[in-house]
């Protein structure tokens, strides 16, 4: 132990309110959700306040417990900390996106890549990003960028526009967990050298644009495949990046992207805050389709807070713009599927408790899904399997879990698991069936 007081951490605890219990409680509740069963309590930070140094990953988790009754992100050094990893995770909007970029990307390739990014916890005070002219007005290091080696153009923007449909088409039929590596190993090798080359302002631009789409893509894939912190930092660099593009429409979908992972891991408020950034971003800056894209997730926020009227009004207004909307089915970007508006109307209906109407959409959305989405076609009949088992529609919800065993295997992605787990559970209660019998047999074999 050290003999001198940690003064830093003391003053972060008066600030909050805390005493020391309320503050173990904290710490403990930030370690389950990473599913580490940590045993801290009132004697715990006591050692601490008295200058002991916790062991990684104690201090990330500190250090989320603190930032998010602060509303502020905080580093080690801020609680005095200095025994944490060395590399935990940079929220800064002040660093080049560009090379933040190439850091997490290349930490992720490395062969010590969980202690060079600390402690891996999803930061709560870190969904406050800054708004798009905000973000625009900034300057960082980056755009004075490096001009060595070969000079780039239209070909390396081609090339860019081809791996996002190509790495899109995959993540959808496959998972997040399927080619996550092969996107991070492109972004650090090919990518992020090409933004540093010599460029004309025109191609860099686009060069940073179809970047950050790639970023969301990835961003996605590490949700899908339950790496939440890592995904926070990838939504966020994409935002980042967009602003360097001059981009509104990628940072709308970016910040949409930060928000709709937040509220599926339960932070409600703040993901109703950044659902509603991104929403008032594409009113004044977007595509009817992009505005589309964001009231949808607006809609499921209001949902998820029971907040019906409101709710309601954010899908009738999805709708509406998504039917005027202009699209290219070849973009990802300039793309909302029907099916895709459908099941996030089916996934606001069913917040709203509305399974009749939810059910009816899910439906709907399974005729117009596109036959290589498999990972969306899989999380949208397993939720209609649960829904109508939820109403007491047993034989029914039997018929649609077999479809959904259709379409898991080969698929990677922690929800499709999640969804199979859930079956496992959901039916217990009906061991005796015949045909449930048989369903988890087949399960089983998964």
């Amino acid at each position: 132990m050290s003999s001198r007081p940690n003064a830093r951490l003391a003053r972060l605890l008066e600030e909050t309110g805390w005493n020391a219990a309320l503050l173990a409680d904290a710490v403990s509740s930030v370690a389950s959700e990473r599913g580490h069963d940590l045993t801290v309590n009132r004697s715990t930070v006591t050692r601490w306040l008295a200058g002991a140094r916790p062991r990684p990953p104690t201090p990330a988790y500190i250090l989320e417990a603190l930032s998010r009754r602060l509303g502020r992100p905080l580093t080690a050094a801020d609680a005095g900390l200095t025994r944490a990893p060395t590399r935990t995770p940079d929220w800064s909007w002040e660093a080049d996106p560009v090379h933040q970029l190439a850091k997490l990307t290349h930490s992720q390739l490395a062969p010590d890549r969980d202690t060079i990014l600390g402690a891996d916890v999803y930061s709560v005070a870190a969904l406050a990003v800054p708004g798009w002219e905000d973000l625009l007005s900034r300057s960082w290091p980056g755009r004075a960028r490096t001009v060595a080696g070969r000079r780039v153009g239209r070909t390396e923007v081609e090339a860019l526009q081809s791996m996002t449909a190509f790495f899109a088409t995959s993540a959808g039929a496959f998972g997040g967990g399927h080619a996550r590596t092969a996107l991070t190993a492109y972004l650090a090798d090919d990518v992020t050298p090409w933004l540093l080359a010599s460029a004309s302002d025109h191609v860099h631009r686009q060069l940073l644009t179809h970047t950050a789409q790639l970023t969301i893509l990835l961003g996605n894939m590490c949700a899908d495949d339950n790496a939440g912190p890592l995904s926070q930092h990838y939504h966020r660099t994409a935002a980042h990046l967009a602003a360097e593009a001059e981009d509104p429409h990628t940072y709308t979908i970016a910040i949409r992207a930060l928000a709709a992972h937040a509220l599926e891991l339960g932070h409600q408020q703040p993901a109703l805050t950044l659902t509603e950034q991104a929403a008032a971003t594409a009113t004044r800056f977007s595509s009817p389709l992009t505005q589309s894209f964001t009231q949808t997730q607006l809609a499921l926020a209001h949902a998820r807070s029971q907040d019906r009227p409101r709710a309601l009004h954010a899908l009738h207004n999805a709708e509406v713009l998504h039917s005027h909307a202009d699209q290219d089915p070849s973009d990802p970007f300039s793309s909302y599927p029907t099916a895709a508006l459908y099941y996030q109307r089916a996934r606001t209906l069913s917040a709203l408790r509305d399974h009749p109407a939810a059910d009816r959409a899910l439906h709907a959305s399974l005729r117009a899904r596109a036959p290589q989405a498999r990972r969306a076609r899989a999380l949208t009949t397993a939720l209609l399997a649960e829904s109508q088992l939820l109403q007491g529609h047993l034989e029914e919800s039997l018929t649609t879990w077999k479809r959904f065993l259709i379409d898991y295997p080969g698929i990677r992605s922690a929800r499709t698991t999640a969804a199979l787990t859930t079956m496992r559970q959901v039916l217990r209660p009906y061991s005796a069936h015949p045909e449930v019998a048989l369903l988890k047999e087949e399960a089983a074999s998964l």
